[in-house]
């Protein structure tokens, strides 16, 4: 192997979501973009985590990547620099990060990330 050439990952990639629990977002729209609707029925952020994480192992992708919850707090932001500066000048939860970075924000579909998660593989 080469040195510009990097190893096969061997750790699942983690998708960290911060957020708060307790807060009711859209849970997505289908066929059509967000601002082009009414908005759609709301469930809490958690919920939607744990219906991705079920999506996730269904698809087979639960060794692939691995799902992290956490809450918006002052301590778990400060976990990722680039959330913590988003978090700290504006209301954007919840922030998707796939392999440390930042992917989505502001809302969750776990159907719809789970098909862009396979549109990568």
């Amino acid at each position: 192997m080469s040195m510009t050439e990097s190893a096969p990952r061997t750790e699942p990639v983690p998708i960290d979501i911060y957020g708060r629990a307790s807060d009711e977002i859209c849970a997505g729209c289908e066929g059509h973009a967000c601002g082009d609707c009414e908005p759609g029925p709301k469930k809490q952020t958690i919920q939607l985590v744990r219906e991705f994480e079920v999506l996730l192992a269904a698809a087979g992708l639960g060794y692939t990547y691995s799902v992290n919850f956490y809450e918006s707090t002052p301590e778990n932001i400060a976990r990722n620099p680039d959330v913590q500066k988003l978090l700290t000048m504006a209301k954007l939860e919840p922030v998707i990060c796939i392999a440390d970075r930042i992917a989505y924000l502001g809302g969750f579909s776990p159907e719809g990330l789970l098909v862009e998660l396979q549109r990568r593989i």
